[in-house]
């Protein structure tokens, strides 16, 4: 077995070092640009809190959450690209950007350096080590709720599952510090930099908000990070839910690239071009504004490896499909015996102009058969 792994592993190219050759040397060096994103979001939080404030009505205090929101997971998305060094080298300065972009979700520049981009990012989709896979059967057989989501209706457990979103990223966040607190390898300072980092920045942003009013720390924190969850977890999903499990580090096989339509094209700046996922997994450090340059060079160099669609396919293939592992390769609804083969190994979207091609096709070949069989 392990013979045959890295005869596997082998013949995966070195798409870093093969990519890295066609790419301009700006395109993998820190860019502080991202950094103009803080004043900005701060602007637009700033000026949301001082109307929830000043002006309270039950009309717009769900848009004035729904942007707030928006532009916390946006500082999010920031903080991530922070913490790779994408934009700042020097540790200290680092960590205290992302402490603050990072801040909404209590997740610490230490957290998130050591869950994302040491366990996840060097462990992608590797069954029990990323923290970040989805369930396997094993975990099926073991955890009672899983059972019980699973003999729902899938309209019922989708349901569950997708409104789980909406604090699914503080969730994981308080299981990952549950961990390392645990962790024999984490000293008593590691204990207590994840504890200050957690209990600090959300005390910070409770006590501002309720010193505005309790209104104010409902419609201004509480349920904005139910947005700023959920669409961090949108992306999160996407980006690797439907890819399958590996042993062998395959990132092309493991990481899905998401798009938006080009009318949105601002919507993908704002997100810091989170959804360019797979050219930020072959080069993490790389500035985030350039990952769509990489995506077209990684695409025209390995266009049978990579992965990409739209953001919106994406989700909705998730909700076609289960989310659990039956195999590397294959989904699985245990209850129901339903089999969905994931990306690369048969999982396939059409948009719609290939939908309609493909039918005509069909017809086609269908009426050939036809007019042959005809005596």
């Amino acid at each position: 077995m392990a013979l045959a792994e890295r005869t596997q592993a082998s013949t995966i190219p070195n798409y870093r070092n093969e990519v890295k050759k066609e790419l301009k040397p700006e395109y993998l060096k820190p860019d502080k640009m991202n950094l103009l994103w803080f004043p900005f979001h701060a602007v637009v939080i700033g000026a949301c809190l001082w109307a929830l404030k000043m002006h309270f009505s039950w009309w717009t205090a769900p848009l004035l959450s729904l942007i707030i929101g928006h532009s916390m997971a946006c500082l999010g998305f920031v903080a991530h690209d922070i913490c790779h060094g994408a934009s700042v080298r020097n540790p200290l300065l680092r960590d205290f950007l992302a402490g603050l972009g990072f801040s909404a979700f209590g997740i610490g520049a230490y957290l998130w350096r050591r869950w994302h981009n040491a366990d996840h990012h060097n462990n992608t989709q590797v069954e029990g080590i990323d923290p970040d896979h989805l369930f396997t059967m094993e975990d099926y057989k073991d955890n009672p709720i899983l059972k019980g989501l699973y003999k729902l209706s899938p309209l019922a457990r989708n349901l569950i599952i997708f409104s789980s979103f909406s604090y699914r990223m503080t969730q994981q966040t308080i299981r990952m510090m549950i961990t390392y607190m645990r962790s024999p390898k984490s000293t008593n300072y590691n204990r207590f930099v994840l504890i200050i980092q957690f209990v600090v920045p959300i005390s910070l942003w409770v006590a501002l908000t309720l010193s505005l009013g309790t209104q104010v720390f409902w419609w201004g924190y509480f349920v904005p990070l139910l947005v700023g969850n959920t669409i961090a977890i949108a992306y999160i999903a996407t980006n690797h839910f439907l890819n399958p499990l590996a042993d062998d580090r395959d990132v092309l096989a493991t990481s899905l690239t998401v798009t938006h339509p080009k009318w949105l094209f601002w919507l993908d700046a704002l997100h810091s071009h989170f959804g360019a996922h797979v050219a930020h997994h072959l080069f993490p450090q790389a500035p985030a504004r350039y990952g769509r340059q990489i995506e077209a060079k990684i695409a025209e160099l390995y266009p049978e490896r990579y992965h990409s669609m739209p953001m919106a396919a994406a989700l909705i293939l998730l909700w076609k499909t289960p989310w659990i592992y039956e195999d590397k390769q294959t989904l699985i609804d245990p209850h129901r015996q339903l089999r969905y083969k994931t990306l690369g190994n048969g999982m396939r979207w059409l948009n719609w102009r290939a939908r309609k091609k493909e039918r005509l096709e069909n017809k086609s070949t269908a009426e050939a058969v036809v007019s042959v069989e005809q005596p």
